[in-house]
């Protein structure tokens, strides 16, 4: 066989330049098939996902934070998020290269969120009774994602044209390199010498034994270098990266331990002994136990900390409210709002809203559109502060400034004259994106109460935004977090004790979460939330009890825990300084969350005391019980309307004066035995009634005795003394009137049989009595009386004579013997003219 001859393969810049397009072009087109496939996330795409999952993950923590303090479910939430999260995680793990994305399920999982987002602020819109505008959040949150999605696009097509403009380089080194490639492929000789003056790829080829003289080998891949057959000069070890090394090749020299880089330094020893000099500085400790060398301070594998001093320590946000939560249009709680500053819900800076100014200041005028609420310092003066904020410019005159201030006031509120530090920028023309401003290690004079930040803006024209403030006691500005201080997950703390410090905007919950059914709001059997609420909650197999006290009111409420029908027994009691109220009712369906109120339709009583408006009753079984000395049912009660009742067993009410006469008395025996007695002279109307036996008209006038329905009243009495007896006869008040029969009546009064007598209860001493009878004991009466002069009761009952007609008949029988007396003398003046003729005859 013959000898197989060495070839010469001589690769040049040109080649390498060819090579290097290709690949070039290759990852170019590469990148704009994964822009356009709709399965794939690009790394563009990636990068933006990031940014605003961070945002979302921002927000969502704010959202969670205040939900919890306000009782308000976060379970549909968190499950959302969770979601959401597991699926972007798995995303985002590698934000250098294009991933496969299921479209449908990344639309759905945030779409959850977003509902299960909405339903919570909804909730915590209620909670505060506020109007906190969602769904212009919402918008805005959407709006920035479809900005952000417009900005991947414009990404993408910058890049597909970068592509394009580097895949058409590519094309063009190819075609110079044409030339090689061609003599390459039609074959090589043994023995010839090829000079290739571009750069080459060389597809599975053996290359023998070859002598490359004075060339340098790039992206080479060799099977096995022998050291052998390294003769002569060195190795620079940092070009070289070595994968395993054998430590017991290493023969001589020494090893310097900062020049390494070590993983784990289990792989070193399993016992590396103990390290009784130097120190571990940035690095993570990962140990079972760690305890210091007097035992001050240990740890154990379960995560129980025992120390004889601890001190945690934490960066708590001084700025009220800095979330902005409740606000609306010029009104945020917590923050002084005014020169044309509003709040904005539309601007939001990793979720948080802003306050933002859009108006003129006027040429040369600093105007302060937004303060925050004033934090005590407490005495702690001569420590340092620091503040930092987001700030974003939607379009301002040059000449126009912006300062964010740290500013350090006195006990009446007002701002020291060198207590201040500001930030201070130019307004821009262009709309600008978000920018980070901080103000640094401000140490508070000694003279300082309070400390708070404020928002100014100068000469000009203009639009901006302020979001996420941070006030800090630290010599250094930090990154932005709620205003509800650090969360410090400790397990238990045993054996300690918190000596001089201010814990502010901290939930205490004493206890563990109350163990009932009934507790389905979770509550503690004590709570203190950062508003300064402290409440009390308690179940039992009846009822739910509660109790509240916060500034200026103290609440009770109890619920009942079963009921025949949806209204359940519902008690409030309300102390609020100037009144206590306590109201009865009823919740419509159980209420273990105390969240009805028993007041409206749900009313059924009310109990009031206050010493503006005194006593108030309202309600059927409202009433005021006075049991005297002894618990037996011998007081009265007064209810609702005012009226007195008596207790069963009560005799008397009585009207007593300071010296202890009796004034009334009020019977109130159920036998009635006891009567109503005036010890006084008594006024009624126009009439008084003394202690002297006499009932007086004031006014001089007749005193009538009328019925009720009309007409006068009956009167009954024993005897009447009196100057004069009117009857009324007047023709205007009669019908039916007719001339008397007189004879007829004449009759009647003869036929009354006419008796003597005197009355049971008389004495001896009575006087002799006449008159006719009114026979009530016979059937068939033996004293005659007319009917018609007989008078009876509204009940029919036989009551006495009616000497009213009696006496008128009487009239009309002298009147009627009147005429028979006139006849008689009429006839005896005839029989006189007669006698004296019959005597004048006789004489004459």
């Amino acid at each position: 066989m013959a000898e197989s001859n060495a070839t010469q393969v001589i690769l040049t810049d040109d080649g390498i330049r060819i090579i290097n397009a290709q690949n070039t072009a290759d990852n170019a087109a590469s990148g704009v098939a994964n822009l356009n496939d709709p399965n794939l996330m690009s790394v563009i795409e990636k990068q933006t996902q990031a940014a605003q999952y961070a945002g979302l993950t921002s927000q969502y923590n704010v959202i969670l934070a205040r939900a919890k303090d306000a009782s308000i479910s976060t379970t549909a939430l968190t499950t959302a998020y969770t979601n959401l999260s597991a699926f972007m995680t798995a995303i985002l793990t590698d934000t250098t290269k294009a991933s496969d994305v299921n479209r449908d399920t990344y639309k759905s999982l945030t779409g959850a969120y977003n509902t299960a987002l909405s339903n919570v602020q909804n909730a915590l819109n209620d909670s505060f009774n506020t109007d906190i505008d969602n769904m212009q959040s919402s918008v805005s949150v959407a709006s920035q994602a479809a900005s952000s999605a417009a900005i991947v696009a414009s990404q993408a097509t910058s890049t597909g044209n970068n592509a394009s403009q580097v895949a058409s380089q590519a094309a063009s080194a190819a075609n110079q390199a044409s030339a090689d490639y061609t003599a390459l492929s039609a074959g090589v000789e043994d023995g010839s010498v090829v000079h290739i003056t571009t750069k080459t790829v060389i597809d599975a080829a053996v290359i023998g034994t070859a002598e490359i003289a004075d060339a340098a080998i790039t992206d080479a891949k060799m099977g096995n270098i022998s050291a052998n057959h390294i003769i002569t000069g060195s190795i620079d070890a940092s070009k070289v990266t070595v994968a395993k090394l054998d430590a017991g090749n290493i023969t001589t020299g020494t090893l310097s331990t900062d020049r390494l880089n070590v993983g784990k330094l289990s792989a070193l020893s399993a016992n590396l002994g103990d390290v009784t000099t130097g120190s571990l500085k940035g690095v993570d400790i990962v140990a079972n136990t760690f305890s210091t060398p007097n035992g001050s301070f240990t740890t154990d594998a379960n995560g129980n900390v025992v120390a004889s001093n601890l001190t945690i320590r934490g960066v708590t946000n001084l700025v009220y409210n800095a979330s902005l939560l409740g606000g609306s249009g010029t009104n945020i709680p917590g923050w002084g709002i005014s020169n044309n500053g509003y709040y904005s819900s539309y601007t939001l800076h990793d979720g948080v809203p802003s306050i933002g100014f859009n108006a003129s200041t006027g040429s040369g005028v600093w105007n302060i559109f937004a303060q925050s609420k004033l934090y005590p310092l407490n005495g702690l003066t001569g420590q340092p502060y620091s503040a930092s904020v987001w700030f974003i410019d939607d379009g301002s005159e040059a000449a126009m400034k912006y300062q964010f201030t740290l500013a350090f006031f006195d006990a009446n509120g007002n701002r020291l004259a060198s207590g201040y530090a500001g930030n201070t920028w130019n307004g821009n023309p262009t709309s600008q994106g978000w920018a980070y401003k901080t103000i640094n290690n401000i140490i508070s004079p000694s003279t300082a109460v309070y400390v708070a930040i404020q928002y100014w803006a100068y000469n000009g024209t203009g639009h901006a935004l302020f979001s996420s403030p941070m006030l800090t006691q630290t010599a250094q500005s930090t990154g932005y977090q709620p205003d509800t201080g650090n969360v410090v997950s400790a397990g238990e703390i045993d054996g300690s004790v918190i000596n001089g410090s201010t814990i502010n905007g901290t939930t205490f919950n004493a206890g563990d979460i109350i163990s009932s059914t009934y507790n389905t709001s979770r509550f503690y059997p004590t709570t203190i939330t950062p508003a300064g609420l402290v409440a009390t909650t308690g179940f039992n197999s009846m009822d739910g009890l509660r109790t509240e006290m916060s500034a200026g009111s103290f609440v009770t409420k109890y619920r009942a825990v079963h009921s025949s029908s949806n209204q359940y027994e519902a008690y409030d009691g309300v102390f609020s300084g100037d009144e206590l109220a306590l109201n009865s009712g009823f919740t419509n369906g159980i209420d273990m969350g105390f969240q009805q109120s028993v007041s409206g339709n749900q009313l059924t009583g009310q109990v009031v005391l206050s010493p503006l408006n005194g006593i108030h009753l309202w309600g059927s079984t409202q009433s005021i019980h006075f049991s005297g000395l002894q618990m037996n049912g011998t007081g009265i009660t007064m209810n609702s309307y005012g009226n007195i009742l008596a207790d069963q067993g009560s005799t008397w009410w009585r009207v007593v004066d300071f010296s202890g006469k009796e004034i009334a008395n009020f019977g109130t025996d159920v036998a009635g035995s006891n009567a109503i007695k005036f010890n006084r002279e008594l006024d009624i109307g126009n009439f008084h009634i003394n202690t002297e036996h006499t009932f007086t008209s004031w006014d001089k006038g007749a005193i009538h005795f009328a019925k009720g329905g009309g007409g006068a009243a009956d009167i009954y009495t024993g005897a009447v003394n009196y100057t004069s007896l009117v009857k009324s006869s007047l023709l205007s008040v009669k019908r039916d009137v007719q001339k008397a029969d007189t004879a007829y009546w004449a009759q009647l009064v003869n036929s009354i049989d006419l008796a003597t007598y005197q009355y049971k209860s008389d004495d001896n001493t009575s006087h002799l009595r006449l008159s006719s009878i009114v026979d009530d004991v016979n059937v068939t009466k033996q004293w005659q009386l007319p009917d018609v002069f007989i008078s009876r009761d509204e009940n029919g009952k036989l009551s006495g004579v009616d000497d009213s007609v009696l006496l008128n008949a009487t009239l009309a029988t002298v009147q009627e013997q009147q005429k028979q007396i006139d006849q008689l003398n009429g006839h005896n003046m005839e029989l006189e003219a007669r006698l004296n003729k019959l005597e004048a005859k006789l004489n004459g």
